[in-house]
């Protein structure tokens, strides 16, 4: 059975990035505990904004054929789908380019 196309496209992306992406995926972990946070908020960042640049790479070659045809309203959907992939491996990538207040 042939891989679903998002699945794909995160995991080619993921390994022509290899080393970029374990980074990011043991900053991730570390980036859990509320005690790291603060120490590792410059280099996630960092290594985040790379990251998440080429997964919206990954999401734009997705959908890039889908926007221009009938099917744009599943383009969102198969978005969708793909972010919650990457959700599995970098929980906190959202939290990358948020800016924190420190108190």
């Amino acid at each position: 059975m042939s891989q679903v196309r998002y699945k794909k496209i995160f995991e080619d992306t993921w390994k022509s990035n290899e080393k970029l992406f374990q980074k990011f995926f043991l900053l991730n972990s570390e980036y859990i505990d509320p005690k790291n946070r603060q120490h590792l908020e410059q280099e996630f960042q960092e290594v985040g904004k790379k990251v998440q640049n080429l997964l919206k790479e990954g999401e734009n070659e997705l959908c890039r054929h889908m926007e221009k045809s009938e099917h744009r309203v599943f383009s969102s959907k198969l978005a969708d789908k793909y972010w919650d992939e990457v959700r599995k491996y970098f929980k906190y990538i959202d939290l990358v380019g948020v800016v924190t207040r420190r108190a």
